[in-house]
């Protein structure tokens, strides 16, 4: 320090401790800034702490100077003095000690008002220099650093040079305000590189600005663009730093970027391989959990926020990750959005599997979709897998997802089955997850179980099946919570009987070791077994038997001797408490008998000797009770069984004798046990019974055949209650010879023709004479009356309709352990006087009809692998024959298969009944996908009875699932493809003897049918190149057959002919020129087809690779013929003569339409229609790629999405226009029936819908233009439709159809009855009200794009709808004046106030 400058020092200190500030400030104001920086650098350099006394005594002088008047000088001193200051901080800006710098700087925020301007902009453009030198700014400006540079923006226009500002140009002078300095200067602070370390600093301190709409973006930006260079662990707070900043405006932007920053990083690392790549992907899960939480808060705080956030994931609802679908979830924690959060996760989860469905099944459209930009499945399992470090936070709305995703999809809802059921089983598979990994959740998720089974909500079967598989994945985890169980099981009186069995089953594993809790489940058993209600014992009585099930099923499997010990205690502790139940009401007795009998079919069951031990016992007793000795030709006492007084059933010893046969039988098939005597002693009970039933008569059981059966008087409900019993009981004993037919004694054989001899005599008798108050009948068929097992009807009816193919082929998979070649031979052969009785053939069938029929509630109550093996039996020993092709022409059936009695119905048309009824049955389960393996691959696995059990002790007591065994792509194909073959010969060979098996080939055609959806559905599916080919070849045949029927002479069978409409509709996607082909066509037979065998078509081309005008020409050609057909057709019946000029020389034989099939086909094509415009409303929702709000989220120059949106809406334009042309020909024409004019306005209002749909997503899409596709859609239905649909209701209501007064729709017409014609009149004119007003839409929707796209299209509109569709109501006459008119009179008469239709 120089001399001067240190008596300079000492005047200012002496006066800064006199406190004359004046004349420090006066004095300072004579010096020049060189001098004032060199006071304050050394004055700050001898200071430790704080502020220096003389920096102190500077800074009040000039504030002196400013207050005492002189504000210009006084300012200029103190902005020397702050800059001095600020230039001091931010050269120490790396010294560790900041409390000095902060106690300055706090300094320096007390004076900043009374800075000038120039000090200001200096100060300023000074911290912003060493941004661009250090890329940081100095922490101890944290808070006068904003102050200032707001500051700055209230300065009015200054006069600045280039250097003031620390530009590079050339000194030019420029008159700035400072609201652009203060842009230019954070304009300039976000292009100047930070240093990573003080990333968070700079940002803090930008934060803290007050910044327009356009600086809080160009921030934002600056920051994200910062994440990308800075550590894992500092991103936390950068995110922290901008949800900060969002509270000045771009919100979503912000929200927007976060996401897209992190959705690139899990790209990055995502298939990390190396360990630092696996150990850098779970830190970033680490970070991201922590991000969650900064979001969650930052909600919290400003729930705009919130708000922005759920709006940024709608608009990009198609492309989440699974760090956004977390932060969601993240979100849903909090009250206010949990509601809008879980909806909105859950229509993305059900959505994308939707779409997923509807883009690979629009064979037309597929080409022109773009890919999904992420699967909700798989963000899910993400998410769920991640929960386990660092994203645990949102495990609970994870639950709570899947939870209501469970609720939502087991109610009706407007997505298909198919995506339900996906989206159900994936959330089922995560909250299995989360309840293996997360403890903290087990709890809430056995709650939320139980509470939809004790409240029997629609999806509590659904969590029974979650339950089961939390149970058998870790018992010893479900058991901590047995008391929750133990609570709900007291809910059983309000169960229903599926319920209960279903969660009994799902704890049977915790039953069997854990001797607290099956203590306790017996106990409320036991309680609720005694209750008052019937229906409550029925309830308790199904879960007793399931646990019997499961612990005879349990002892079944070779396991330690201790642990069977304690369930052979167990089982004989549950059967002590059925014993209990035998000795109840009658309605008791029955349903255990029913269930106990069902049980003795499985072979574990027949297996147990305690079980049956104890059971024999039980019957045995009670037996005694009820047999007559040999001196009555009756065997049973049945004057004890029907009460005297009442006349009512006592004691069900039809159900009892059928469990005691069963009984019997498994005791007869024990070898080297104790209980062989006691099954010899059973057996001859048996054969003295069967043996007298044999020879009894009516007469015997004190009925007469012309006795009173009627059930309105005492004699007749007596007589109808013991006949039953004693069906039931001959019914028992044809089971039981049936069975105990081993070697198949032709004497046994013969006892079973006369048993059933005796059964169908009387059940004749019954179903005849038994009738109601109303005197109608009450049984159906005999076999309503029988109680035969289906695993005895399937026995018996697999060697009466035996299959060729297991017949002559020794090595068939059926022909496998005792059951061999020469077995199944040898039995066929023996069985042949069962074959022979055709109405013995036909009763056996009608039962597995009535067994596959059957349901509990809407469920059916037969195992999948039965009905597998029903529809087996029903294909290969009856339909198949038909399939064979005769040099004749006439079918060479079996004599069985032939006969034909005029009122019972032949074994072909039960056969084919029992095979519709079994495929709708794996239909409704989803597992239509097994029947052609059953049927033209059979397996022993599919046919459960067939299985050994295993000699090693199973994980869980459940049988396995049943899944078709794992085969090659193509073979499955060609499996599936000769089922419908064969198919489909049986139908065309039963149609050709027409009409004596019209009836036969309905019902053929309907499973011809629901396999044809099948296979086009797996064709869809496929990405096999040489199974598609064959799926496309065979459902192509299948639709041009289809078509061939209709022009063929076929019998006016309206059933029939929508059959037939319905495979054409089906399979119509599938037409192809047969230029397409380089192949012959495939030869499918009956028999296994060999892969050896197969021609090459893996070079069949793809019919997505097809033009799209081609496509439709050949996929709506064959229907377009039909709709001609029945147009043509129509024209003849209403007398109005074809139109020459549309006449086809091919023309079909039109005798098939006719008043009564014509309605049947436009049903059947309406629907058609509807799925079609379905799915074209659908293919107009992925337009929404071009909205708006996706093209602002989309890079400069991306137009990929245009363009294929271009190519979408010209491409659904042409299909709409090809469904325009067919409607056209139905609504030109005048329809025979009122009901078929229904159908057709009801078709042009959908298609008015959806054309309306895509004019409403146009206005959404913007960037898409009018394409001319579009203008001929929209002359054709809004021009020339509107036009004939107004005549065709003109024809409708203004005149009787065919009438002469037709010409004349002003005039008056009569109506055919009073009320009803009203009535119909009322209804029918709530559907035009209807379509008018979804054409009025239409308009609506048309003029909007036409004034945004600047396009004149008011023309195309022809109709004014206010004053051409109206019926006028109230001048409706009121037919119940005329009570006196009959129905042959003519009515009053109704107005169509309407002008006669535009000619043009």
């Amino acid at each position: 320090m120089t001399g001067e400058d240190s008596e300079l020092t000492t005047h200012l200190a002496a006066l800064g401790r006199k406190k004359a500030y004046f004349e420090v400030g006066k004095l300072l104001s004579e010096q020049d800034d060189d001098t004032v920086y060199k006071l304050v650098e050394d004055d700050l350099s001898s200071t430790d702490t704080g502020i220096g006394s003389l920096t102190l005594t500077l800074i009040k002088g000039g504030s002196a100077l400013a207050e005492s008047g002189q504000t210009l000088s006084g300012s200029t001193v103190l902005g020397t003095v702050c800059s001095a200051c600020v230039g001091q901080i931010c050269e120490d800006i790396a010294d560790p000690e900041t409390q000095k710098w902060t106690t300055i700087s706090d300094t320096l925020l007390q004076v900043l008002p009374q800075l000038g301007p120039r000090s200001i902009i200096d100060i300023a453009f000074r911290i912003l220099a060493e941004l661009k030198t250090s890329g940081a700014l100095p922490t101890p400006l944290a808070g006068f650093l904003p102050m200032l540079l707001d500051t700055m923006g209230t300065i009015g226009a200054v006069e600045i040079t280039s250097e003031d500002v620390g530009a590079a140009e050339d000194d030019v002078r420029v008159t700035r305000t400072g609201s652009e300095l203060k842009a230019y200067w954070i304009e300039s602070a976000c292009t100047y590189k930070w240093h990573a370390q003080a990333s968070v600093r700079v940002c803090a301190l930008l934060r803290e600005l007050v910044l327009t709409e356009a600086q809080v973006e160009r921030v934002s930006a600056r920051i994200q663009r910062q994440m990308e260079c800075m550590e894992l662990t500092e991103l936390p707070a950068m995110v922290y730093q901008l949800l900060l900043l969002s509270r000045s405006g771009s919100k979503r932007e912000i929200v927007g970027g976060i996401f897209t920053f992190f959705d690139n990083m899990e790209k990055q690392l995502k298939d990390a391989r190396s360990d630092d790549e696996r150990k850098r992907w779970r830190e970033l899960g680490d970070i991201e959990g922590t991000i969650m939480l900064h979001i969650s808060y930052g909600i919290k705080q400003d729930f705009e926020l919130g708000d922005a956030l759920i709006g940024f994931a709608k608009d990009t609802s198609d492309s989440l990750s699974s760090f956004s679908f977390a932060c969601l979830l993240s979100l849903a924690r909090i009250h206010r959005f949990e509601d809008t959060v879980t909806t909105l996760l859950r229509t993305q989860l059900l959505r994308s599997m939707h779409d997923e469905e509807m883009r690979v099944g629009m064979v037309w459209v597929r080409p022109y979709l773009l890919e999904s930009r992420s699967d909700a499945r798989e963000l899910l399992y993400a998410v769920v897998e991640r929960s386990s470090y660092g994203w645990d936070q949102v495990t609970q709305s994870l639950i709570q997802l899947c939870i209501t995703t469970v609720d939502y999809t087991a109610r009706r809802n407007t997505y298909s089955p198919v995506a339900c059921e996906q989206a159900r089983q994936t959330c089922i598979r995560v909250l299995q997850t989360a309840f293996t990994t997360h403890e903290f959740v087990r709890g809430e998720i056995v709650d939320q179980i139980l509470s939809r089974v004790v409240f029997q909500t629609e999806s509590h079967m659904h969590f029974l099946d979650l339950l089961q598989l939390l149970v058998a994945n870790d018992v010893d985890v479900v058991r901590t919570y047995s008391a929750k169980i133990i609570d709900a099981l007291d809910s059983i009186s309000v169960m229903s009987s599926r319920t209960l069995e279903g969660l009994v089953r799902a704890v049977a594993p915790m039953f069997l070791d854990d001797v607290q809790f099956r203590s306790s489940l017996v106990l409320v058993l036991r309680k609720i077994l005694f209750a008052r209600g019937v229906d409550e014992r029925r309830v308790a009585l199904s879960g007793l038997f399931v646990l019997i099930s499961c612990v005879a099923q349990s002892l079944d499997w070779e396991g330690e001797r201790k642990q069977n010990n304690v369930r052979l205690a167990v089982l004989l502790e549950v059967l002590g408490l059925l014993r209990r139940c035998l000795t109840q009401q009658p309605e008791i007795r029955k349903a255990a008998y029913g269930q106990l009998s069902t049980l003795l079919d499985e072979p574990f069951a027949r297996r147990n000797a305690a079980l049956l031990g104890t059971l024999h016992g039980i019957f045995q007793t009670e037996f005694a009770k009820y047999q007559t000795d040999r001196s009555h030709d009756s065997p049973i006492n049945f004057q004890l069984c029907v009460s005297p007084i009442t006349h009512k059933v006592v004691m069900p010893v039809a159900s009892f004798m059928q469990c005691f046969a069963k009984l019997t039988l498994a005791l007869d098939e024990l070898d080297g046990s104790a209980l062989v005597s006691t099954g010899s002693e059973s057996t001859s009970i048996w054969t003295d019974v069967c043996t007298r039933f044999s020879r009894a008569q009516m007469e015997d059981f004190e009925l007469d055949a012309n006795g009173d059966f009627a059930l309105d008087s005492p004699s007749g409900v007596r007589n109808n209650n013991t006949a039953r019993l004693v069906i039931g009981c001959i019914d028992a004993a044809i089971e039981y010879e049936l069975c105990s037919t081993h070697d198949m004694v032709a004497s046994n054989s013969a006892m079973v023709i006369e048993l059933f001899s005796k059964f169908q005599r009387f059940s004749d008798v019954l179903c005849t004479r038994c009738v109601d108050e109303r005197k109608k009948r009450v049984i159906g068929a005999a076999s309503d009356l029988s109680h035969m097992s289906l695993t005895t009807v399937l026995k018996v009816l697999e060697l009466v309709l035996s299959d060729p193919r297991r017949m002559d082929n020794p090595d068939h998979a059926l022909n496998c352990g005792p059951c061999d070649h020469t077995w199944f031979v040898a039995h066929v052969n023996g069985a042949s006087l069962w074959a022979a009785n055709t109405a013995f053939v036909r009763h056996l069938l009608e039962i597995a009809l009535a067994r596959v029929t059957e349901r509990t509630g809407s469920v059916c109550v037969e195992p999948t692998h039965k009905v597998l093996h029903v529809a087996y039996v029903a294909y290969s020993g009856a339909l198949a024959a038909c399939a064979r092709p005769c040099e004749s022409g006439i079918l060479d059936l079996p004599t069985n298969l032939a006969k034909r009695s005029a009122k019972a119905r032949s074994i072909l048309y039960v056969a084919a009944e029992t095979l519709v009824a079994c495929t709708n049955v794996l239909q409704s389960r989803g597992q239509l996908h097994m029947l052609h393996v059953a049927v033209m691959r059979p397996q022993p696995m599919l046919f459960a009875s067939n299985v050994d059990p295993p000699t090693i002790d199973p994980p869980t007591i459940d049988p396995p699932t049943i899944d078709p065994p794992t085969i090659d792509p193509l073979l499955d194909a060609q499996y599936a493809s000769a089922l419908i073959t064969g198919l489909r010969n049986t139908s065309e060979q039963m149609l050709a003897q027409k009409p004596v098996m019209a009836r036969e080939a309905t019902s053929t055609l309907t499973s011809l049918h629901a396999t044809c959806v099948q296979l086009a559905h797996t064709g869809y599916f496929c990405t096999n190149a040489g199974a598609r080919a064959v799926i496309y070849k065979t459902l192509n045949e299948t639709a041009r057959w289809a078509f061939s029927l209709v022009g063929g002479e076929l019998p006016g069978d309206a059933s029939l002919l929508r059959n037939i409409t319905l495979v054409l509709t089906t399979c119509q996607p599938f037409l192809q020129p047969e230029t397409v082909f380089a192949r012959p066509p495939l030869q499918l037979t009956l028999s296994v087809p060999d892969v050896s065998d197969m021609p090459d078509v893996s070079d069949m081309p793809d019919v997505s690779d097809m033009p799209d005008v081609r496509m439709d020409d050949y996929e709506l050609g064959t229907l377009s013929r039909l709709i001609s057909s029945i147009c043509t057709a129509s024209r003849l019946l209403t007398n109005i003569d074809p139109d020459p000029n549309e006449t086809d020389e091919d023309e079909p034989n039109l005798g098939v339409f006719t008043a009564r099939t014509i309605p049947a086909l436009i049903t059947v094509l309406a629907a058609w229609f509807k799925t079609e415009l379905h799915e074209l409303d659908w293919a107009s929702t992925q337009l929404r790629r071009t909205s708006t709000q996706e093209l602002a989220m989309r890079p400069e120059g991306d137009s990929e999405d245009l363009h294929a949106s271009i190519q979408l809406e010209r491409r659904v334009c042409k299909r709409i226009h090809a469904l325009s042309q067919l409607l056209l020909q139905l609504l030109s024409t005048v329809m025979p029936t009122p009901g078929a004019t229904d159908q057709v306005i009801r078709v042009f209002h959908d298609l008015h819908r959806t054309f309306a749909h895509l004019t409403r997503i146009k206005l959404q899409c913007v960037q898409v233009p009018i394409t001319e596709s579009y203008i001929d859609c929209l002359s054709l239905i809004c021009s020339t439709l509107n036009t004939h649909a107004h005549s065709m209701i003109i024809d409708k209501y203004g005149a009787l159809v065919g009438s002469a007064d037709a010409e004349k729709p002003n005039k008056k017409a009569k109506l055919t009855s009073g009320s009803v014609g009203k009535a119909r009149v009322l209804r029918n004119s709530a559907v035009v009200s209807s379509l008018v007003y979804q054409m009025e839409l239409t308009e609506k929707y048309v003029g909007q794009v036409a004034a945004r796209h600047k396009t004149p299209l008011a023309h195309y509109l022809k109709r004014s709808l206010a004053r051409d569709f109206r019926i006028e109501r109230d001048r409706l006459h009121d037919p119940l004046q005329d009570m006196g008119t009959s129905p042959d009179e003519p009515g009053d008469t109704m107005l169509l106030d309407s002008p006669p239709p535009d000619t043009d």
